[in-house]
Formats: structure tokens, sequence, C-alpha cells
């Protein structure tokens, strides 16, 4: 997988520069919130309290006047976090903190992946103040992605985790073209296949981590901000200045 990704990476950049009248360049950073199902062993629910990174370089091509075809290669990082609370006493968990409060379990998993993401890109064509505008957008798309790096730290101590080392997530998003050049954009994405083994080594860790549909999946929301280089990563520059219709009834 590793040498797939290398010549991916080689490729990537060059495939752009000899269909440099077709392909649009560009890339994006941001940040990434993200949870495990069934890792939260206070109350089972997901949090979303693992902030992570997330960079790519993207490569982007018209295939109709308001679809873009998009394909990217990105770092992201995922993971699932539980910070430490104060409890009243010892009936719910056994952890004492070093100034002999009791704290409910906590932990810090991190999860880092390069991922291979191809999506599409539709503009929506609506009036906004009387005129007419294409900078927002919908966009669906997956990523299949190799995991290149993890740690699990719980109570302060690092553990080993059974992990899988490809990691599918489709996703849903919005996207809103800032300039011809800048854009902003939210994704939500959840995996088919889990992140988490569920085998006893991990169930042991994390006694929520029972057999349902989403637990040890990966979920997570991403909001990036983007740049397209030449061109314009709007559909139509001349947005505003369609002519209006009129409607004769004589």
């Amino acid at each position: 997988m590793k040498r797939i990704l290398i010549v991916l990476l080689l490729i990537f950049p060059a495939f752009k520069y000899s269909t440099a009248q077709t392909f649009q360049a560009g890339f994006y950073v941001g940040a990434s919130v993200s949870d495990i199902p069934g890792t939260d062993n206070i109350d089972a629910d997901a949090d979303f309290e693992h902030l992570g990174f997330t960079i790519a370089g993207t490569v982007s091509t018209k295939i109709s006047p308001k679809t873009t075809l998009q394909m990217e290669i990105r770092f992201i990082e995922r993971g699932a976090e539980q910070k430490p609370n104060i409890v009243n006493d010892s009936a719910s968990t056994p952890y004492i903190n070093p100034t002999g409060q009791y704290i409910s379990p906590y932990f810090t998993i991190d999860l880092n992946y390069v991922d291979v993401v191809i999506g599409i890109k539709h503009a929506i064509h609506f009036n906004l103040r009387n005129k007419a505008t294409d900078r927002y957008g919908i966009e669906a798309g997956a990523s299949v992605g190799a995991l290149v790096g993890y740690s699990y730290e719980a109570q302060s101590i690092n553990y080993s985790l059974d992990l899988n080392s490809i990691d599918i997530s489709p996703y849903i998003g919005f996207y809103y073209n800032i300039t011809p050049h800048f854009y902003a954009e939210a994704r939500y994405s959840n995996s088919i296949n889990t992140a988490l083994v569920h085998d006893n080594a991990n169930v042991g860790n994390f006694y929520n981590l029972s057999y349902t549909w989403d637990n040890g999946h990966n979920v997570g929301f991403t909001m990036t901000l983007g740049f397209v280089f030449g061109g314009s990563s709007t559909p139509n520059q001349n947005e505003g200045a369609a002519p209006s219709h009129t409607n004769d009834d004589n």
C-alpha cells in the first residue's frame, strides 16, 4: 500500500501538468473533529472531542457546466478522546488523580491516515438578494486511506490497539466559493469498515465496544479552506451577469 501511495504522489502532479488545459490543481488545509463510537466508557455517546489536522493536494476537472470531478491526496488525523472528569466517589471509577480526587476513565486515540479521495462537487444555482449565484454547492464522494501511524494513551499510559490498516469512508459535504480561487468546505464522513478490530483485546480496553453496526468506525467532520491555482473554483465566472428574463403577456 505504501508503494502505491508513493507512485500516486509522483503521478498526481505530473498528470496535472500534462493536462493543464483541462485539469486544475489546488490544495486545502483545515481541522477535523472525530470520534470512534463504542470507545466512550462513561456514557457511550459520540462527543467528537478529538481535534486533528488535515491537508490535501487536489486535481479537478469539469464534467458539466456545474459539476466537477475532484481527486485528492490527503493526510488526516482521526481518533477519539475522553477528557478526565472528577466524580463523587469510587463507585464509578478506580482512578485517582495526583490530588487524591476520583476521576473518570480518560484516554486519547490518535489515528493518522494518508487517503486517496474521489468526489463530485455540484454547484447550486439560485437567486440571492435578486442576484444569481453559483457560489454554493454540495458534494459527495469517498476516501480510501492507509493507516500510517497511531498512538493510544489511557490514564497517561501508552497501550497497543488492534487496528485495521485500511479505512474506507464515504462523505457528504457543502462548499462556498469565497472568491474565484478561494473556497470554504465542510464534510461529514462515516467509515464503512471499522478502525478498531472487534476482538477481545480491544473490547477489554473499551467495554462499550459491542458488535453494533457503527461501533469501532471512524466518524467525523472536517472544516477546510482551499485554493485553486489558475482558472476559477466558481463554475461560472460571470455569475450575477446573467440576462434578466422578462415575461411579455401582451
